[in-house]
Formats: structure tokens, C-alpha cells, sequence
């Protein structure tokens, strides 16, 4: 009994680890995407030489 509580207990934080990852690599992308376009606006609109 108790050995499988330990599972699922080891299997509850490695889903929470692999969710932060991927929520990680989401923000990352969606900055990294934000800034490119920010970015572009800028060199648009004459602002950076």
C-alpha cells in the first residue's frame, strides 16, 4: 500500500515538473516571438538607426 502511494505520488511531481518545462517553453517562445516583432515595429517606424 504504501509502496504504491509512493508512485503515485512520484508520478503526481513528474507531471508537475513536465508541465512547468512545457509552460516554460511556451513563455519563451511567446517573448522571444514579442520582442522579433517588437523589434521589427521599431526599425519600421524609423526609431532605431
Amino acid at each position: 500500500m504504501l509502496n504504491l502511494l509512493n508512485i503515485n505520488v512520484g508520478l503526481s511531481i513528474a507531471i508537475i515538473v513536465l508541465l512547468f518545462v512545457i509552460l516554460y517553453f511556451i513563455i519563451k517562445l511567446a517573448v522571444k516571438a514579442g520582442v522579433k516583432e517588437a523589434y521589427q515595429e521599431l526599425k519600421d517606424d524609423g526609431s532605431l538607426k
